[in-house]
């Protein structure tokens, strides 16, 4: 039997969650569900595809995700399942896939028709739940939808590269538990563009001329423990994703604050890389 993920903005307090997980063991008592989160920020596509991207990969083949993010369906929000690199995805065609269809191309895509999929009121309930349910039981793309050739494209997520190749103005995507900021530069664009050369990374009033391969790469080990003030120093970094990463050395949101909250860093707020 498939895995089915879920990935939801539905939160933890409502029953949403769970009512989703309930539909299907419903038709799948075996079913095997995974909670990738139900933390996404409300209506957050961007969000929504960053964690997608960087989660599914570490799941077997045949694997079914389901994102319900904005997933509310209109003439303009069509619900759509694609099967890509050996996974399906079931969501809206809001873009929400189009960080993982910019690298990797899909090998069907359908726009979902089964069952009078507008009429329902609850997308992920009442539609993604029955054809994930209908894919892990060895069912076909063909059976619930008519196949399309083209999805919608989030353009933030690829940041800009100016004529003469010497910036990159990328932007802040997702910011994670511990308050670090995550932009849309990936190592790949940063090494293509730069080939080398030296480089400043800007953010608001911030410049950093060093990118650090680990997070206590900063800090000095010869210094006793007891004498060292490394917690809050800031850093960029290279993340488990590979995007350039501006973080607070062993941040917490909660107590001392992280880097989207002492540097004042926000969700679309420019980061910029200058080549010398």
């Amino acid at each position: 039997m498939s895995i089915i993920t879920l990935t939801t903005d539905f939160g933890l307090k409502d029953y949403f969650a769970g009512a989703v997980k309930g539909a299907i063991y419903n038709e799948l008592e075996d079913a095997k569900v995974v909670d990738i989160s139900h933390q996404i920020t409300p209506f957050s596509i961007t969000e929504a595809a960053y964690i997608i991207k960087n989660s599914y990969i570490n799941f077997p083949d045949g694997s079914i995700h389901i994102i319900g993010v904005d997933s509310e369906l209109s003439v303009e929000n069509k619900p759509i399942a694609i099967k890509l690199d050996n996974q399906f995805f079931i969501c809206s065609d809001n873009g929400i896939i189009s960080m993982i269809t910019s690298e990797i191309q899909p090998e069907k895509i359908v726009e979902i028709t089964i069952q009078n999929a507008y009429e329902n009121r609850y997308t992920t309930l009442d539609v993604f739940v029955k054809v994930a349910c209908h894919l892990a039981r060895g069912g076909t793309l063909d059976i619930i939808g008519k196949p399309i050739n083209e999805i919608k494209k989030l353009v933030e997520i690829q940041p800009f590269i100016n004529s003469d190749k010497n910036q990159i103005i990328g932007s802040i995507i997702y910011i994670d538990n511990f308050g670090n900021v995550v932009s849309n530069i990936s190592k790949q664009i940063f090494e293509t563009i730069g080939k080398g050369r030296e480089f400043e990374i800007i953010a608001r009033n911030y410049t950093f001329d060093n990118i650090q391969k680990k997070y206590n790469d900063i800090v000095d080990f010869s210094i006793s423990k007891e004498n060292r003030h490394d917690d809050g120093k800031r850093l960029a970094i290279f993340n488990s994703a590979n995007y350039l990463e501006i973080s607070m050395y062993r941040s917490n949101l909660k107590t001392v604050g992280g880097a989207s909250t002492l540097l004042g860093l926000k969700y679309r707020d420019n980061i910029t890389v200058r080549f010398l």
